[in-house]
């Protein structure tokens, strides 16, 4: 989507022979609405979250204009979206460009965890029973059993210790910190992850910045769910039961009922 072009400089204008005091309620009017744009919870979601000056502005500029294609949302199926759906959407996909945010498909899930080791998210070695047992067959690539019994053997123990792996998982990396949380976008196949400062965590965890058909999209506490549901359908017949259904006991389940986070 075309931004509108600039207003002329001021040096542009006096050499034109232009007086500024015709144009200066359109400059005033565009001041006030980039200050109020700068205010915008999305804004300072995107400035929280890692966005530097430059990326802040399109950040701004696409809360005062919304996308209005697919391309400039960066989400399949949108277009229809309201206005501050689509200006988050499209704010997720400059975060993740930037590098912001660790994006991952349902069918790639798996490689998750290999990649925080890889970056020294996780240190795996020092992982705790039971979550290193539970997970260690996506970091090690060691997906082998000695038959159906001991295969079977592992899908239980997944999911009797399933919820306490990914508690030990935020606490590791907790205690290097910074904080695990998921972006939640849309509930499609692509989940989002962000590592950042406990302060920001706080000001940000289980917060609401649109909502589109009654799904409140933000920032959010880690969603296992989501994540075992990925990690299922990705590892089907070998982290879960071909006929597995429902959530392992304890598994943090996503909320709909988030408050929206503020302007500030």
């Amino acid at each position: 989507m075309s931004r509108p072009s600039r207003p002329p400089s001021r040096r542009g204008l006096l050499a034109a022979g232009i007086g500024l005091a015709a144009l200066s309620p359109a400059l005033t009017a565009r001041s006030a609405m980039s200050q109020t744009a700068s205010a915008h919870p999305i804004v300072a979601f995107a400035r929280d979250f890692g966005a530097d000056e430059a990326l802040q502005t399109r950040v701004a500029a696409l809360v005062e204009q919304p996308p209005t294609t697919e391309e400039a949302i960066g989400f399949y199926g949108t277009t229809a979206y309201n206005a501050t759906a689509r200006s988050f959407l499209a704010t997720v996909k400059l975060l993740e460009d930037a590098k912001k945010l660790t994006s991952i498909e349902d069918k790639y899930i798996y490689e998750l965890l290999q990649l925080w080791s890889e970056e020294r998210t996780l240190d795996f070695a020092s992982l705790p029973e039971p979550a290193k047992t539970v997970f260690s067959p996506f970091v090690t690539g060691e997906t082998t059993f000695d038959g159906e019994a001991q295969a079977a053997a592992y899908r239980r123990t997944v999911w009797e210790n399933y919820a306490r792996a990914t508690e030990q998982i935020e606490a590791q990396i907790a205690a290097g910190g910074r904080v695990l949380l998921s972006i939640d976008a849309t509930g499609g196949d692509t989940l989002f992850f962000a590592l950042v400062a406990p302060e920001i965590a706080e000001r940000w965890r289980d917060r609401a910045l649109a909502e589109q058909d009654g799904y409140r999209s933000g920032v959010r506490s880690p969603m296992w769910d989501r994540f075992w549901d990925h990690l299922s359908y990705a590892a089907r017949g070998f982290f879960a039961a071909e006929d597995s259904k429902g959530y392992p006991p304890g598994t943090r389940r996503r909320r709909d009922d988030i408050p929206f986070a503020q302007a500030g």
